[in-house]
């Protein structure tokens, strides 16, 4: 019987002026470029679009490389670039994805088991 992961829920902004959710990387909505974005958590569930293994990584993540980074389209609606964790299982497109931590835009992600 495998354990049920429990999904971190991911931090974005919400735009007070049209309702868009989007990265909290933005100083202003990219729909309405209105300067109004409050915070709001989405649930860090959703299916994995594509990833690649990066090996030899820039200098700043060197100790490290090897990772995978994710693309994962949220059930929310929101497409979010990742990590998978180091444990994850093995990867395929459209495997079913849960948020295990999140530090702002950086969330790493883990494949489900079926």
């Amino acid at each position: 019987m495998t354990a049920t992961i429990e999904a971190v829920p991911l931090r974005m902004l919400r735009c007070a002026g049209c309702g868009k959710i989007d990265t909290p990387t933005r100083s202003v909505c990219g729909s309405c470029l209105s300067g109004a974005l409050e915070p709001v958590d989405v649930p860090g569930t959703g299916v994995l679009i594509s990833w690649t293994t990066i090996r030899r990584a820039p200098t700043r993540f060197r100790d490290e490389a090897r990772y995978d980074v994710a693309v994962v389209d949220l059930d929310d609606g929101q497409r979010v670039v990742g990590r998978l964790a180091a444990d994850s299982a093995s990867p395929a497109p459209g495997c079913r994805v849960v948020a295990i931590s999140a530090d702002g835009a950086n969330a790493i992600f883990r494949v489900k088991a079926l």
